[in-house]
């Protein structure tokens, strides 16, 4: 009978202990196999994460080449009169009209800066005061110089320098015309947004200072011989364009 009751009271004492001891053996082990999985899975995430960084190609990692094409109005600035005896009117100034170019050429592997060579046509409509009118049409090929800003985003802000060749020319129904040459220079500024890899869009204002040159010319109209003076000194332009990049 003794026996039995010692046998009861160290029963009832160790089942709680051991029960407690399981307990907790049990909750050590699944918090350390959370622990361990939480770390890998961290761990795990990280070396992705790494991985897919270092795998993950920069938009400019080295130099691409691009082809473009750009469309917009310009304006040209100048002078042209025409005189008929001793009568002499001026023409006024021309309004703006439609132009279009296309450009070749580099960026660097920065990204931060690009060179290329672009060919633009413009035109402009002369018109006296009379009905005596012409067209001015100018051609340029320039070389141009561009430095690109927050490369690393998707919208670039950009500002640059040209030079180059232009000529410029009359075209109409006169029995004669004009025509002039040489080199230009000018400033060009801008955003780009790179719409993917390979495009990028961008808005641009460009002002070129155009040899400068008076020409005086004679033209007959209507049965009266014109002598005329022209003079075209600069020409500004604003335009929308597309980059493909390769």
């Amino acid at each position: 009978m003794k026996i039995t009751t010692i046998a009861s009271v160290i029963t009832t004492a160790l089942i709680p202990v051991m029960f407690t001891s399981t307990c907790m053996a049990y909750t050590s082990n699944d918090v350390e196999s959370v622990n361990s999985g939480d770390v890998a899975s961290t761990a795990e995430v990280q070396s992705d994460t790494t991985t897919k960084a270092a795998t993950m190609p920069r938009f400019d990692d080295s130099p691409r080449y691009f082809v473009g094409i750009i469309a917009g109005e310009s304006k040209l600035n100048g002078t042209d009169i025409a005189t008929l005896g001793s009568d002499s009117q001026e023409a006024s100034s021309p309004d703006a009209s439609g132009f279009g170019g296309l450009s070749i050429g580099r960026y660097s592997a920065s990204g931060g800066s690009r060179i290329y060579y672009s060919y633009e046509q413009h035109s402009a409509d002369t018109q006296f005061s009379s009905a005596l009118s012409y067209s001015t049409k100018t051609s340029l090929h320039l070389l141009n110089a561009d430095r690109v800003f927050r490369v690393d985003k998707s919208v670039n802000p950009f500002i640059g320098l040209h030079f180059g060749y232009g000529k410029t020319k009359s075209d109409s129904e006169l029995s004669s015309g004009y025509k002039d040459s040489g080199l230009v220079f000018g400033l060009q500024a801008g955003v780009a947004w790179r719409a993917s890899e390979q495009f990028t869009i961008e808005l641009g204002l460009r002002h070129t200072v155009l040899p400068d040159n008076s020409k005086e010319w004679s033209a007959t109209s209507g049965g009266n011989t014109y002598k005329f003076q022209s003079t075209q000194s600069t020409l500004s332009s604003a335009y929308l364009g597309a980059n493909y990049r390769f």
